[in-house]
């Protein structure tokens, strides 16, 4: 059975925590077949630590299933989304409405550890959505890491970025992720 190939719209935070812990290369591998699309509103905020914009210009510039795309900002209705998350969150960051907003009409999955603020959308609007965590099983499950790298990721993640994983989440093995099979379909 082949995968369906499905569009992931990847948010900083998932960018961050990929390239503090040195496996930003390994994400499209990771999810390969699947195209991965950084939104411009997501590249700004990534952009802003200059270390991290060259290591994303690096990886947009070499890798084919990763691609910035610009906010369309021509669609009505995505726009009229993005206000509306803001006037009712306006804690939620400017990535993470475009990427809700975007998904919400193009189906996409969402990849962003800011659980907090995008599960209740995307299970009111039916979106798949991945936090870095559910990444790590995959590439786990896949054997893009071993549980050894998956681990030293974990760790890494907290002590750089600050990755706020579940306190119960030592190891990969730690984890019970909820149904990812989406991701196979």
């Amino acid at each position: 059975m082949s995968k369906k190939r499905k569009l992931i719209l990847i948010d900083a935070d998932v960018i961050s925590h990929f390239i503090a812990c040195g496996e930003i290369l390994f994400l499209p591998v990771i999810f390969n077949p699947h195209q991965l699309i950084i939104l411009d509103i997501v590249y700004g905020e990534i952009a802003r630590i200059s270390s991290r914009r060259q290591i994303l210009d690096q990886l947009l510039s070499s890798v084919k299933n990763i691609t910035l795309a610009a906010f369309p900002e021509a669609n009505v209705e995505i726009k009229r989304e993005y206000a509306l998350i803001k006037r009712n969150n306006p804690l939620i960051g400017d990535g993470e409405r475009a990427c809700m907003a975007v998904a919400k009409f193009r189906k996409d999955v969402i990849a962003s550890s800011n659980f907090r603020d995008i599960v209740p959308y995307c299970k009111n609007n039916g979106i798949h959505y991945l936090g870095t965590l559910d990444i790590l099983l995959i590439a786990f499950r896949r054997g893009v890491f071993d549980e050894d790298r998956c681990n030293r990721f974990i760790n890494t993640a907290r002590k750089v970025n600050h990755a706020r994983f579940p306190f119960s989440v030592e190891k990969i093995t730690d984890y019970h992720a909820r149904d990812l099979r989406f991701m196979d379909e």
